[in-house]
């Protein structure tokens, strides 16, 4: 079978667009994987719910968190990040974080440096025609006062967010310094959504993610109970534009068939959903096929805990992890040949060099790569609006060549 420059595999996405959008029959219709870990079922079922999703408890009920130990869990953290990068302690390093925020950060421990020489770039050899140094720190950022997100009691995993603004080592003021995730540029100093998770009764309180957010956007105003936490919506939660659970499914959807795919009227336009579809069609990250090769991206799901607070508006605001993954192959490799042919040498993009064995050559059969995202979204009350996703974390994971 012959696939052009660029093809991506088609998904046989049938929607069922309408009020219950993001029922179950969404989610495996948009071939992604985004259900509920098993923790975070338990977390849904043992919270008691009305219809609405919302816990029972929801009216002045006690928060996951207290707000004197929600800032020593944040300042704990801070310190301990610094002193394990002054330090450079791995162990020190991945002891307070979980989800999300380990998986980046254990790949960026375990990356090397690399120095990059050549004479041709013109090339697919794979060669670079000059000397660059990749060497990936771990350097955490500087962290304004933080206002603290807490939700009700709700059974585990809890969770709580803080809200800082934030400014990436080295950065200079009034610069405006942007990062590329997942393909989506977002601003490198501003507001970033930190969540805090706890999996069990006694357990540490730990940083699962870190999310920014997108150029443009802004927290949407959530809902308070009279003790001043924040009611959970459960995963499948009713009476929103998508129960919880199914907004990344419906996210996906877009990033992998862009503009065209049904679930874009659930799904608003933007940076990280149809910007990661031009990304990735577009080579942002510059993983591109060398004639006869073939190059696909596929936005998956995550099996790691899901959370959504309650917003004013009665929607939800809801923080799930998804996994990008993107693969240049001889088309042999596609259709699972036997014998796979080999075909010209796939360029390595610098990004990708440290997470490879050193040395690595350009590969002949196959290149891939595995982004671990954090996103948070907001999901309307069924049809006021469209699913809006507003910030993105994480990072490259992992990278494979053959």
């Amino acid at each position: 079978m012959a696939y052009p420059k660029g093809w991506t595999r088609p998904r046989r996405l049938r929607l069922i667009l309408g009020p219950a959008l993001g029922l179950a029959a969404a989610l495996a219709a948009a071939g992604c994987t985004a259900a509920s870990s098993g923790t975070a079922s338990t977390s849904a079922s043992t919270a008691l719910t009305s219809s609405s999703g919302v816990t029972a408890a929801s009216s002045g009920a006690a928060p996951a968190i207290t707000l004197p130990r929600a800032r020593e869990v944040f300042d704990a953290y801070v310190a301990t990040a610094a002193r394990a990068a002054r330090t450079k302690d791995k162990p020190l390093a991945l002891s307070v974080v979980t989800g999300v925020q380990r998986a980046v950060l254990a790949a960026v421990l375990d990356s090397h440096s690399v120095d990059i020489t050549g004479t041709s770039s013109s090339t697919s050899s794979g060669a670079y025609d000059s000397s660059l140094l990749i060497s990936l720190s771990y350097a955490p950022e500087s962290y304004g006062p933080p206002v603290f997100y807490r939700p009700e009691a709700a059974g585990y995993p809890r969770f709580f967010v803080a809200g800082v603004t934030q400014t990436a080592k080295g950065s200079t003021p009034g610069r405006h310094p942007t990062t590329l995730i997942g393909g989506a540029t977002v601003p490198a100093d501003g507001t970033a959504l930190m969540l805090f998770e706890q999996a069990s009764a006694g357990a540490s309180w730990l940083l699962a993610s870190t999310s920014d957010l997108a150029a443009g956007e802004a927290l949407p105003k959530l809902a308070q109970d009279s003790a001043g936490a924040i009611p959970v919506v459960t995963p499948s939660a009713a009476a929103l534009l998508a129960q919880p659970d199914s907004v990344g499914a419906l996210q996906a959807a877009v990033v992998d068939d862009g503009p065209a795919s049904a679930a874009a009227r659930a799904v608003a336009a933007g940076p990280l959903t149809t910007g990661l579809y031009a990304g990735a069609r577009d080579h942002a990250d510059g993983l591109r096929a060398p004639a006869g090769d073939v190059y696909q991206w596929e936005l998956e799901g995550s099996p790691l805990p899901e959370f959504a607070l309650r917003t004013a508006d009665g929607g939800a605001l809801a923080f799930y992890a998804m996994s990008l993954d993107e693969t240049v192959a001889v088309p042999g490799e596609i259709d699972k040949a036997d014998p796979v042919r080999s075909g010209p040498p796939i360029t390595i993009p610098g990004s990708l060099l440290p997470f490879l064995s050193s040395g690595q050559s350009a590969p002949l059969v196959q290149l891939s790569s595995v982004q671990t995202l954090s996103f948070a979204a907001t999901d309307p009350p069924a049809a006021l609006g469209k699913i809006a996703v507003i910030a993105v974390g994480g990072g490259l994971t992992s990278a494979a060549a053959a």
